[in-house]
């Protein structure tokens, strides 16, 4: 199996696992120990943070055994081409584990997360025209098809990013 192809599946499972296991873990902890205290979006942000760190090591993973493969030579070209690739794999992956959560494991996702959008509103003093306002944004952010997209976009951006800044650094210096 191609290097790119198995750190992309590896780093997708891993990443998908991770969200899955943060939405449902975490959420569960703030209800049962914590009693909402942590905004849901606030756990969301925080497991997209450490989902990109999951990226960084499986391209760089993914980079290096390239690499390593081929007699320590690895052009800067060849270096981004893999982590793009690999990003890409990754995001597909995510995006199938978004659908599996989205549609399976909490169907309810996306109007839990507006109402917990709601409260956090209202707990800041927003007026309730404005709670109204952001609400209906948040309703379309929190589809599972928008939801699927910004795993592919989000996943696959990042990835890029990360592969020419990291592409520098693992490229042969010959």
């Amino acid at each position: 199996m191609k290097s790119f192809i198995k750190y992309g599946l590896w780093t997708g499972t891993i990443s998908g696992l991770w969200g899955i296991g943060c939405f449902t873990i975490v959420g569960w902890m703030n209800t049962a120990f914590f009693h909402q205290s942590i905004p849901a979006t606030e756990i969301r942000s925080y497991s997209g943070l450490f989902s990109i760190l999951i990226l960084v090591v499986g391209i760089y993973l993914g980079m290096r055994e390239v690499k390593r493969k081929n007699d320590d030579a690895l052009s800067y070209g060849v270096a981004v081409k893999t982590g793009i690739i690999i990003s890409l794999i990754t995001g597909v992956v995510v995006c199938l584990f978004t659908l599996l959560y989205c549609n399976v494991i909490n169907p309810g996702y996306a109007d839990f997360m507006v109402k917990d959008t709601g409260k956090a509103l209202a707990a800041a003093g927003k007026a309730p025209e404005e709670i109204s306002r952001r609400l209906e944004g948040v309703r379309k952010e929190f589809t599972t098809s928008a939801q699927v997209m910004m795993a592919l976009v989000g996943q696959t951006v990042v990835g890029s990013i990360v592969s020419l800044i990291l592409g520098l650094f693992i490229r042969s210096k010959k």
